[in-house]
């Protein structure tokens, strides 16, 4: 049989769950909001991760369609691969980003452990 919480218990980690999350909305309003410049700025960065290669690849391939002609459309596959790799590096980049948010948020979950296992030590 499963022993049931007592209403303290449950009532003390729902009083933890709405401190934590009142908390990160505290440190976040600190923070300061995504503004649309960042978010376009975070757009652009992410387009030329894609784009660069893209270009690149397509370039390679006209000069190796010029170099050696044949039954293979170099450029086609040049632009394929380029088009693979920036998807590659835009997946990394978003990659890094989210691991950013999540490490910043575990610390942050890591100080209102501490916080509340010092305000317990004072009662």
């Amino acid at each position: 049989m499963i022993p049931r919480e007592t209403n303290d218990r449950k009532s003390d980690r729902f009083g933890r769950t709405v401190g934590s999350k009142e908390q990160r909305k505290i440190r976040a309003g600190q923070k300061g909001t995504v503004g649309a410049w960042s978010a376009f700025g975070a757009m652009g960065a992410v387009g030329w991760l894609v784009a660069l290669p893209v270009v690149l690849g397509s370039l390679l391939g006209v000069w190796l369609d010029n170099r050696w002609p044949g039954k293979v459309n170099w450029t086609m596959s040049m632009l394929g691969v380029g088009l693979a790799v920036g998807c590659l590096f835009a997946g990394i980049w978003m990659n890094r980003e989210k691991n950013k948010i999540i490490k910043e948020r575990d610390d942050w979950e890591q100080q209102d452990i501490k916080t509340k296992d010092a305000e317990d030590d004072h009662k």
